[in-house]
């Protein structure tokens, strides 16, 4: 007869097999993927190349003769200089072997990997020489292929083309835009510093028609550098109030987010909390969970705290903080995730991260608290977009703005995040609906930019990392 412990030890013994076997087919399946090779597609047909394309520095180099005559551009190849000069009408691209400065159309510009000489080949990056010469490039990771699309072939049959650091909840709502009106949507996702440089560096030859982030002081900064053009839309100026736009009308914000107090009901009750002020009180020490200084999150948040009180006062709040000594995490998800497991008390996120765990979850066990209500509100930043100076597809880009702020637009574009809408005719989402009304800070977003570069200071100044 088996005894109980006999059964134990087969059932681990099984465990840890089936665990061995999934374990290298993930691995097989990874290495088989890596191992690869990257495809180069132009308008729809795969390129072939003298060399292999590598990845250096995370990214894609190419040989330059096949991809750029295959781009419709003159390439020269100086031998002495070890350079590489193409040119396409009045696109002129300079780079040299080694060397991380290159030109476009005679600036300076510099590359995150070197152009490189392999067996005989030269072996640049496809991506700037690809935007450089007007081309909209995109990278699909399952099948390690570079597809890039030439001008002429992104406005058939009517695209626009968006840059968005907004990576999630996309898909749908673009979906169905093209649904109404026949115009397909591309988008390019990264960061909204690394895209708005992206845009700043292609200039007039920028694939780009739409600059979308994440944050209201990311959209001040592209307009105040020239990348984004002021609009005169009456559909855009009614759907959105202008409190969540730009003063100049070139960004406007589509979704809020309000970045207010989270707490654990079984260790803080909601008498104990006001502000995000009194988070600086020595009760809060070694009870609070926040967001690191680097994220846009936190700047604007204390960019909106010098608006309302000054650097003086703004800079002892923060210090506040620091001396409570809070744990850093920079992640809003797993800051309500370590409140739940009872690593802290009271916490500062975005109110979405909450109405998506509850969405999973509807006993999930933190709860949201309004921050100010006694005097200028809670903290609201937002998600929102601008047309580019340079948009090859103007009209396009415009339409699908004037879609997003209106009422289909707008509930697909919320409630795929549990955002608020922008357009105040609009409904919320009902988990969101049922944290109750609360009043907003009027702040217009365009400060949160303004006072952005102030805010990093004092954040530094106070010891805040």
């Amino acid at each position: 007869m088996k005894t109980p412990l006999n059964n134990s030890f087969r059932r681990l013994g099984l465990l840890l097999l089936t665990t061995l076997i999934l374990v290298t087919i993930i691995h097989s399946v990874a290495q088989a993927t890596a191992l690869r090779p990257i495809r180069v597609v132009i308008d729809g047909t795969a390129l072939t190349m003298e060399a292999t394309p590598q990845i250096r520095n995370g990214r894609i180099m190419v040989p330059f003769r096949a991809v750029t005559e295959r781009l419709g551009a003159q390439v020269n190849w100086n031998g002495r200089e070890r350079s590489v000069t193409v040119t396409k009408g009045e696109m002129a691209l300079r780079l040299v072997v080694g060397q991380t400065a290159a030109t476009n159309s005679g600036r300076t510009v510099t590359l995150e990997a070197a152009p490189l000489q392999v067996a005989g080949h030269v072996l640049v990056p496809l991506r700037f020489l690809s935007t450089g010469l007007g081309y909209l490039v995109h990278w699909d990771s399952a099948t390690r292929s570079v597809i890039i699309r030439s001008a002429a072939e992104q406005r058939a049959g009517g695209v626009v083309n968006l840059y968005t650091s907004r990576h999630y909840g996309v898909e749908p709502v673009f979906t169905a835009f093209t649904r109404a009106t026949g115009i397909r949507v591309r988008f390019t996702t990264g960061s909204d510093a690394v895209l708005r440089e992206r845009i700043r560096a292609e200039g007039r030859h920028t694939p780009a028609d739409i600059y979308m982030a994440v944050d209201a002081g990311n959209l001040w900064l592209a307009g105040r550098d020239g990348l984004l053009e002021a609009l005169n839309s009456a559909t855009l100026t009614r759907n959105i109030p202008s409190t969540l736009r730009d003063p100049g009308n070139r960004w406007f914000g589509l979704t809020q987010r309000v970045r207010t107090i989270m707490y654990h009901p079984d260790r803080v009750r909601p008498g104990e909390l006001s502000t995000y002020e009194d988070l600086a009180d020595p009760k809060w020490r070694g009870r609070l969970v926040m967001r690191p200084a680097t994220h846009s999150y936190t700047q604007s948040l204390v960019a909106s705290m010098i608006a309302a009180h000054g650097e003086a006062r703004a800079e002892e709040i923060v210090r506040g903080w620091v001396a409570n000594q809070p744990t850093l995490i920079d992640s809003d998800t797993r800051i309500l995730e370590t409140l739940a497991a009872g690593r802290g008390d009271v916490a500062i996120t975005n109110h979405y991260y909450l109405g998506r765990l509850l969405q999973a979850n509807p006993a999930f066990p933190v709860r949201i608290f309004w921050a100010n209500q006694d005097n200028r509100g809670a903290h609201v930043n937002v998600s929102g977009a601008g047309v580019t100076a340079h948009a090859p597809n103007r009209e396009n880009a415009i339409k699908l703005l004037e879609w997003l702020s209106g009422p289909e637009g707008q509930k697909l574009f919320a409630d795929s995040n549990h955002e608020y809408p922008a357009n105040p005719n609009v409904a919320s989402h009902p988990i969101i609906a049922g944290f109750g009304s609360f009043r907003r800070d009027p702040l217009n977003m365009a400060e949160y930019g303004r006072l952005q570069e102030a805010a990093v200071r004092l954040l530094d100044r106070a010891g805040y990392r």
